[in-house]
């Protein structure tokens, strides 16, 4: 018994409004002390209460429908008590039909509250003179489900909120950051306090946009919906899961090529979609990939998508593949990736002129973050075998001491033989006769080696 008042108790100190807690105590005091009847209508009371203080708050907040509601409610005069009776009477419906504050099922559980109340303040005329006499166990219900559904809950938005928020969206002014997103979404103004269905139909018009509007989409405007996306997901986890599990396939089962092609930029931003895809629906990427130039496949974030999800990234090479060699350089020079790092050392190392040597030199410099020690010896390898007629194509090109220079500096992240193989390599292209001032003076300040001057007057005393 101790834990059960102990629980009324809890629920009501977590009432958010002090108006409607007070009521709520006294219809628990009702219930302790056996007066069920007023227990019963004292905790209705605090519904409308509840209520309409969930109105005035939204109406603050901007929200249309509550001031359109506020507008009825103080337009009823003191004296007009047919007014005040038929606002009381439609408080449910403006909580659930036009406010989302409480959904169908509960709407119709305090329908009842409503009903009984009205049995308990008026008398019965029935023919055998008894009264309506609630029991204790109907009470704590009705005591608990009304704290449950509203006076614990913040005041939520509903359908509203929809429209608004997707306009949000669709503004230059929306971030196109997840961590932004959330930090705007997450606010009361907007999901903060929007109800899990209004949230749900959200994202599923978000999805509609991208993979089912026949009208052109600008990135801009896919990453908005992408890092809004990405906010839900954090805002709503299960909700977000739910219908990507439910609506995603079925979107993309229907979509064209143009549209099945707006996947690839999406789960370049939301991996998490990955895991939700059909068999019917991944079993289109490689003829997809067939379709797509390569100035699509740079432009669709091809490259960056492959890198992230292994199994996209299988297929994507096995396309590459299948390209020219012209065709592959364009796009290992449009964005370093670890799973295209072989091919960046292959053509550097194949390069046949001076001007190709410099130009696959800068390609292949932001691909060193990725190296190993073992490519860093293949590239070594590849410059000092590297021949076409009389003259090393690499270490004779123009500007190829800036790029060692930057490779040198790449490759300090994960080479763990860093200093010992570029040590050696300047060793060798020493040999060679090849004199590289700039990355001299990067391997001197790095300790690597040392620079002696030779003062000729004194016959070889270091300066």
């Amino acid at each position: 018994m101790k834990l059960h008042l102990s629980d009324l108790d809890e629920l009501c100190e977590n009432v958010r409004n002090s108006q409607a807690r007070k009521y709520l105590e006294e219809a628990i005091a009702s219930y302790r002390s056996g007066a069920y009847r007023a227990a019963l209508i004292t905790t209705w009371i605090s519904v409308c209460v509840d209520v309409i203080e969930k109105i005035r708050e939204l109406s603050l907040s901007g929200d249309a429908s509550a001031q359109a509601i506020e507008s009825k409610l103080d337009g009823i005069r003191g004296n007009d008590i047919n007014g005040m009776l038929d606002f009381e009477r439609k408080l449910l419906d403006f909580a659930c039909d036009q406010l989302q504050l409480i959904s169908l099922i509960e709407k119709t559980h305090l329908e009842r509250l409503r009903e009984d109340r009205n049995i308990c303040a008026h008398p019965t005329f029935s023919s055998d003179g008894s009264q309506f006499n609630p029991s204790p166990e109907l009470v704590r219900a009705y005591v608990v489900q009304v704290a449950n559904y509203l006076l614990v809950q913040a005041p939520v938005q509903g359908k509203v909120v929809i429209a608004k928020t997707f306009e949000l969206i669709q503004e230059t002014s929306f971030p196109e950051n997840d961590e932004e997103a959330f930090s705007v979404l997450s606010s009361n103004h907007h999901l903060g306090r929007a109800r899990e269905s209004s949230i749900r139909n959200l994202t599923i018009i978000l999805l509609k946009r991208i993979f089912q509007d026949d009208t052109v989409m600008l990135f801009d405007l896919f990453d908005r919906i992408s890092s809004a996306l990405g906010a839900i997901s954090r805002i709503s986890p299960e909700t977000y899961s739910a219908v990507l599990d439910e609506k995603l396939s079925r979107m993309l089962g229907e979509a064209n090529d143009t549209k099945l092609r707006r996947i690839i930029p999406f789960l370049e931003r939301r991996n998490e979609a990955w895991e939700k895809l059909d068999t019917s629906v991944s079993a289109r990427f490689p003829g997809l990939m067939r379709s797509m130039s390569v100035a699509d496949i740079i432009k669709y974030r091809l490259v960056s998508l492959a890198t992230q999800i292994p199994e996209f990234g299988q297929v994507f090479l096995t396309h590459v593949a299948t390209l020219e060699d012209n065709e592959v350089e364009d796009i290992v020079k449009s964005v370093s990736s670890p799973i295209l790092k072989q091919y960046a050392i292959s053509f550097f190392c194949n390069s046949g002129k001076f001007d190709i040597a410099k130009r696959r030199g800068k390609m292949l410099v932001p691909y060193g973050e990725y190296f190993d020690d073992a490519d860093l010896e293949v590239v070594f390898k590849g410059i000092l075998e590297n021949r076409s007629g009389r003259y090393n194509q690499i270490l004779s090109a123009t500007g190829m001491g800036s790029i060692l220079v930057g490779l040198y500096t790449a490759t300090k992240k994960r080479v763990m033989k860093h200093k010992e193989l570029w040590l050696v390599f300047w060793e060798q292209i020493q040999e060679e006769g090849h004199a590289y001032p700039d990355l001299q003076s990067v391997l001197v300040e790095d300790g690597l080696i040392t620079m002696t001057l030779i003062d000729d007057a004194d016959n070889g005393t270091p300066f």
